[in-house]
This record gives structure tokens, C-alpha cells and sequence, in this order.
């Protein structure tokens, strides 16, 4: 069971799956959980006597639930007084139903977030096979690269291979993105197919015992001209040094830079349209975001994040190489062990 700050006549009402399941370490469809002075798990008969087999170990004291009111009345026995919601994730008409529940309500998003930020070593471990997949999938994916394959068809090679090799699904719709697709950071895989001479971005992860990876590589099928390998190789540095030089106690604002001022230095930066990455876990965007509009948040151990530094030419190519790494004693590691030097495919 995960820990939150409490303090007697608190409480937690917990309401929505995936942080359930990040407290608690278990999956169950429908409940509430109560942190208070007991931590209740609230679920209905449905549900009820499977959760209690899960939630053995886990802290947590399982009640079966016929409904809200009985959350209430277990927070008025608890004598909560303040009880603590996660406004991003309710409803206007839920907080209306839940000011009746104590004498203050306020929100815990910040805290919630601030808890799920810094990883430990078992989720780091859970992160890290699921980059482990990601990585082997891909690298399965390129090696069955053909000249006329459409976008989803490649897309399918590769997620039907981390399926294959036990991820439980991907992390988000994975993005295959031919020729001048590329150039579309959030391009939607389509029926585009591939032709001699053309970029091939894929951007993809898979989720590895609840938690998440988050992958971009760059090849090219054919021979790349001087402009494309030059971006490729500035794109590559900016990575490379960002990873060299986030450490400990980084401002968010300040890890963004180094990658950004590698791409001016060469010409590009005006082709850079995004930040440089997010946090990863159980979801595939988490704080922090190192963006040029975050300043005075600080890189801590345990935090797992993305460095994706890109140059996107449009109506032409686009290039984006992404890792998804941990601050480690004080040091960025990346969780991915594969060359990121420009992948050629020779066409036949």
C-alpha cells in the first residue's frame, strides 16, 4: 500500500480506477477508497469477494457496498473532518454530492500527483521491462519492413509483437508515420504506404504490469539525402546531450534548453514545436514536463521521464528520437540499450 500525508480527522476519498490501483496495487473495476484513520476499500457484491482474495496484504480493509451512503457513513464514524478529493478527476456533480460528506473538502490532486511522481524500485523495474518490449518489438518491426506496406499494417507487426512478448497492451495509439507524415508529431497511423526513399517514425510503448513505456525511433528506407542525415545527426546530439546533462535537481525549464539550444546552434530550432518530454508511469504523460513554459520544477530521483528532442520539415520529414529514462543517484539513465544511429533499410 502506497502512503499519502494524513493527519488525524483527515481523510482521502479515492474515486477513480487507475489511482485505486496505484495505492492500493490491485485492479478492481468499481469501488472507492476511503484513507482515513482505516483505509477502506469499497466495492459492491459484483466485485466484492475477488477483491477481498486481491486485497489481502495489501492494507487495505475490503467492505461490501451497496452504494455512496455507506462511504459516508463510513466517514462519519471515521470522524473526518476534512476530507481530501482529487478535483482533476471529479465531476462538478460529484463534489456536489461529496460537500455534504465532512465539515471541509479540498482538493489532493497536487498531492496525489507529488506521490505518483518519484518511483520506486519496483515500479522503476515494472517501467523498465515494459521498455524492454517496446525495444524488441521494434527492432522486430524494422527487420520486417517491405516497400508498399501500409502504415497500419506495419503497426500491427509491431504491436502484435509486444503482445506477443507479454506486454498487456500498448501505452497509446501507436504512431507509424511514413515520408511527410513524419513531419506530423501526432500524426493518426493511416493507409499511407511506404515508398523507396522514405522516412519511417514510429512512436510506441506497451504497458508492462500496469506501467507504461514510451519510445520514438527514426529510420529510413532508402538512401537519406545530406539535409535529412544532418537533421538526423543534430536531432541525435540534442538527445544524446540532454541525457548527459539532465542531473539531479534540474529545472524542468533549464532540461528543455539543452536539448533546444543544440537545434538552434545548428539552424533547426524553429523545426523543434514541442517540449522535450513528460513523466511516464502509469499513465504516458505524469509531471514533470520539461517544457519551455515550466520553470522552478525540479528533477528528483526516482522520477521517470522522456527526452524527445525533433526536427519537423513539413510536407517533407519529420525526426524525433525518443527515450524514456530515470534520474538514478543523481545521473540520467536511459531504459533502453539499442544504437540510436540512424537506421538505414535497404530497399531491394
Amino acid at each position: 500500500m502506497k502512503t499519502l500525508p494524513y493527519k488525524k480527522g483527515q481523510g482521502y476519498l479515492i474515486t477513480d480506477r487507475l489511482t485505486r490501483k496505484y495505492l492500493s496495487g490491485v485492479d478492481i473495476a468499481e469501488g472507492y477508497i476511503l484513507y482515513a484513520e482505516k483505509p477502506l476499500y469499497f466495492t459492491d457484491a459484483r466485485y466484492f469477494y475477488a477483491a477481498k482474495e486481491k486485497l489481502s496484504g495489501t492494507g487495505f480493509i475490503p467492505v461490501l457496498n451497496s452504494g455512496i451512503d455507506d462511504v459516508k457513513s463510513a466517514i462519519n464514524d471515521l470522524s473526518v473532518k476534512e476530507l481530501f478529493v482529487d478535483y482533476s478527476r471529479t465531476t462538478v456533480k460529484e463534489y456536489e454530492q461529496y460537500k455534504s460528506f465532512a465539515e471541509k473538502i479540498s482538493d489532493c490532486s497536487n498531492v496525489l500527483e507529488n506521490a505518483r511522481e518519484v518511483k520506486n524500485a519496483e515500479e522503476i523495474r515494472a517501467i523498465e521491462k515494459a521498455c524492454k518490449i517496446a525495444q524488441d518489438a521494434l527492432e522486430f518491426a524494422f527487420e520486417n519492413v517491405r516497400e508498399g506496406m501500409t502504415e497500419r499494417e506495419l503497426c500491427a507487426i509491431l504491436e502484435n509483437k509486444m503482445a506477443e512478448l507479454g506486454s498487456s497492451g500498448p501505452s497509446f495509439d501507436t504512431i507509424v508515420a511514413f515520408g511527410a507524415n513524419a513531419a506530423v508529431p501526432h500524426h493518426e497511423t493511416g493507409d499511407t504506404k511506404l515508398e523507396k526513399n522514405s522516412v519511417i517514425l514510429i512512436d510506441t510503448g506497451c504497458v508492462s504490469e500496469s506501467y507504461l513505456s514510451d519510445v520514438t525511433r527514426t529510420a529510413f528506407f532508402g538512401e537519406p539525402d545530406e539535409e535529412f542525415a544532418f537533421c538526423y545527426q543534430a536531432v541525435l546530439e540534442a538527445n544524446e546531450k540532454a541525457e548527459r546533462e539532465i542531473v539531479e535537481g534540474t529545472d524542468t525549464f533549464s532540461a528543455d534548453k539543452i536539448a533546444r539550444d543544440v537545434l538552434e546552434e545548428k539552424g533547426l530550432g524553429k523545426y523543434f514545436t514541442h517540449s522535450l518530454g513528460h513523466g511516464v508511469g502509469m499513465e504516458i504523460h505524469e509531471t514533470p514536463y520539461l517544457s519551455p513554459k515550466k520553470k522552478g520544477v525540479k528533477i528528483r530521483n526516482g522520477v521517470v521521464f522522456t527526452v524527445e528532442p525533433g526536427v519537423y520539415k513539413d510536407g517533407r520529414f519529420g525526426i524525433r528520437i525518443e527515450d524514456t529514462c530515470v534520474m538514478e543517484n543523481g545521473k540520467t539513465r536511459r531504459l533502453f540499450t539499442d544504437d540510436k544511429k540512424l537506421k538505414i533499410i535497404k530497399t531491394k
